[in-house]
């Protein structure tokens, strides 16, 4: 754990930095590669900061109307830096849906802007396994193995540690596919990337929640965190094949005309 860092007499929040800088690098990476995905790399960049101000907007509000006593017992806690006076649910929500309603405005596929998103999302991942890694949180179950780590009074795994791994393989896969779609000459269809991206986060998600020690349990003994992650994965796989079987009749009508 790592939950801030002491440089003189400056005490500065790890998981903060964290996070700005995963906003920086994966907005950056989401302009540079946007081209490939046959969108104009600043509208990308744009259309990601306004969504992200709205999101942390749609975080606070969510809050306030979860938790209206508490605000309105210190009505000026609604500016608060305090990260902890977010809803994170909340703020996604705001964020998707302004970002939908820019793509609506430009005429442009939601998926289309979702292709385009995938780098920044895939840096967030690793961001956010290190922002968790740095608080103590996800801390994983006790084990014998060489590379468990002491947390919380046990040995235990570095499931922070193992989403990062998986979360940066992640990444290069995206690079990987942005740079065959450069080459191709017919732009592919809208989806192409957003939802083998969101099949391969689940499934390592998946994986990953087997060995967490804060996953809550069903009381049929199923982990909850993995039953979520499944229904995404198998959403996504089926968005996914759906999406494939027009390119595939396309190329069965090529190869059968004279």
């Amino acid at each position: 754990m790592l939950p801030v860092l002491s440089i003189g007499p400056l005490t500065l929040p790890v998981p903060g930095l964290l996070v700005i800088a995963g906003v920086a690098l994966g907005t950056w990476l989401a302009e540079k590669w946007a081209p490939r995905v046959g969108l104009p790399a600043k509208w990308v960049s744009d259309v990601l900061f306004y969504s992200l101000l709205a999101g942390v907007v749609g975080a606070r509000l969510f809050m306030v109307l979860r938790t209206p006593a508490a605000f309105a017992a210190a009505p000026l806690s609604i500016f608060s830096l305090n990260p902890a006076l977010l809803d994170p649910l909340g703020g996604v929500l705001t964020a998707v849906a302004i970002a939908v309603w820019l793509a609506a405005r430009r005429g442009v596929s939601w998926l289309r802007l979702a292709d385009a998103a995938v780098p920044f999302l895939a840096v967030m991942q690793i961001t956010w396994a290190l922002r968790v890694a740095a608080n103590g949180e996800m801390f994983g179950l006790p084990t014998r193995l060489p590379w468990g780590v002491n947390l919380w009074g046990a040995v235990r795994h570095p499931t922070q540690l193992y989403w990062a791994v998986g979360a940066v393989a992640l990444l290069a896969w995206v690079h990987a596919q942005l740079n065959r779609a450069a080459a191709r000459t017919t732009p592919p269809p809208a989806g192409w990337l957003f939802w083998p991206f969101v099949a391969l986060s689940a499934a390592w998600f998946v994986f990953v929640a087997g060995f967490r020690g804060d996953s809550p349990v069903s009381p049929g003994g199923w982990r909850l965190d993995q039953v979520s992650g499944l229904v995404v994965l198998m959403g996504a796989a089926v968005a996914w094949r759906r999406l494939q079987e027009p390119a595939k009749q396309d190329d069965l009508t090529a190869s059968s005309a004279p």
